[in-house]
């Protein structure tokens, strides 16, 4: 009785029968064949894959329009808060400006008017349409 692996309900082999034909060997051949895709499955492949990249490359030229869109939409807001920035600035020196400008010509040597006297200036020609447009005015104002 044989013993295997700590196992003694092993059957024995049996040796092979000899054989009777001696010249005679059992041959087996395996043959594999490679199946191809048809010609029309590969083009439908090929198509399926040449739309799927060209929605993929519409989808992404639009997020990088989107991208620009956005980018230029936040330099015209930082252009307008520096502009609204410059303009309060500016008003407050107009501001400071006129506060002053009476102790700054009383300094020059100006003097205030003591009646309020009109002052006529003439406008100077400049060219014939002016005239006409400014002799139609004056004579309106008469």
């Amino acid at each position: 009785m044989a013993y295997t692996r700590g196992n003694l309900a092993v059957k024995e082999q049996q040796k092979p029968a000899k054989r009777t034909y001696p010249g005679y060997r059992e041959k087996t051949m395996v043959v594999t064949r490679r199946t191809y895709l048809p010609i029309k499955e590969k083009l439908l492949y090929l198509l399926t894959i040449v739309v799927c990249v060209m929605v993929a490359s519409l989808i992404i030229w639009q997020n990088a329009n989107i991208y620009g869109l956005n980018k230029e939409y936040q330099k015209t807001e930082r252009m307008i808060k520096t502009s609204k920035t410059e303009i309060s600035q500016l008003t407050l020196q107009k501001q400071q400006l006129e506060v002053g400008i009476r102790d700054k010509a009383i300094q020059m040597g100006y003097i205030e008017p003591t009646d309020q006297q009109v002052i006529n200036v003439e406008r100077s020609k400049i060219s014939s349409k002016t005239d006409e447009t400014a002799g139609e005015s004056d004579t309106a104002k008469k």
